[in-house]
């Protein structure tokens, strides 16, 4: 336990993509992300993938449970901090989260994105959204901003010991099993300039060097409409490994902290879908969600960033 710190006043805010909530917000939600007043069959497309996960993205909830258990850590700790929820787009945004913390009169916010990795996607928005708001208040709070997170020892353990519990479960080591490790893709544009790529693969060596060599590869799933995106994308490297005489494919979505439409829809759905029509299996690896390790690193970012100002 450590020693209890006099803290000047301090509130936590996670900091995370969103989603809808229920069926009826998926409109709002589209509009939020993608700008456009009328959606029409694209609406729909996504109420379907929606409803084939349950009816509403789970992002929400559990970005909210990440923010109670974070709040109890930082407690066993010592450190008394209120930890509130911000989405990019989806409810509580983080216009309504931010108001919500001034009413606490708080002189310090710690900014914490819910992606280890830098992209103008999701930390960079994250943090100009919420940056924007703060500098607009008369009130003169200050703003730590906690920096790309993909090294983090305990986020690195946390997703080698997801991978070996699998390897054990459905090898038993008597096979050798191709990994997959899927990323949101971007625009090659945008991707150019932003460390996002350099940062998954420097996480995904991490990874190895505690589960041991894999047969590995990164793609990158759910790519937009139009233009050029990064790749390869799933099913092309499992064409790849299927002619080689695979199987069986591990999937590891390490760009994706929590589970949402990406992971339960575009990888538990589609693609296993997909690679079962073309007699593969894919398994896929747990996403970290509100587990004891994430919540554990979490908790250091927070300690760390305490030392700053």
């Amino acid at each position: 336990m450590e020693e209890k710190r006099n803290l000047r006043p301090t509130a936590v805010l996670l900091l995370a993509f969103g989603g809808p909530r229920t069926i009826d917000e998926v409109d709002w939600f589209l509009k939020q992300l993608l700008g456009v007043k009328s959606l029409g069959l694209q609406s729909e497309r996504f109420k379907m993938r929606y409803r084939s996960i349950g009816g509403s993205s789970p992002l929400p909830e559990i970005t909210l449970r990440q923010a109670r258990a974070l709040q109890e850590r930082l407690k066993e700790k010592n450190l008394h901090l209120n930890v509130y929820v911000g989405m990019r787009y989806g409810h509580p945004l983080i216009s309504e989260a931010l108001e919500e913390i001034k009413k606490q009169k708080v002189s310090r916010i710690i900014l914490v994105s819910l992606s280890p990795y830098h992209s103008p996607f999701t930390s960079e928005g994250y943090y100009r959204e919420a940056k924007r708001i703060i500098v607009s208040w008369e009130e003169e709070i200050d703003s730590i901003q906690v920096n790309d997170w993909y090294k983090h020892p305990f986020l690195i353990k946390a997703w080698a010991n997801n991978i070996n519990k699998i390897l054990k479960e459905i090898s038993e080591g008597k096979e050798e099993l191709p990994v997959l490790f899927t990323a949101h893709s971007l625009p090659q544009e945008m991707a150019s300039s932003a460390p996002y790529v350099g940062q998954l693969r420097e996480t995904i060596q991490g990874i190895i060097s505690l589960t041991g060599p894999l047969e590995w590869q990164l793609v990158f799933q759910s790519r937009g409409r139009g233009g050029t995106w990064l790749g390869p994308d799933p099913e092309t490297i499992l064409k790849k490994l299927y002619k080689n005489g695979y199987h069986k494919v591990l999937i590891v979505p390490v760009g994706f902290i929590s589970d949402h439409l990406e992971t339960l829809y575009d990888l538990d759905i589609s693609l296993k879908d997909w690679a079962s029509s073309r007699n593969m299996n894919i398994i896929r690896v747990a996403c970290l969600n509100d587990s004891p390790e994430l919540i554990e690193t979490l908790a250091q970012l927070v300690k760390g960033a305490l030392k700053k100002k």
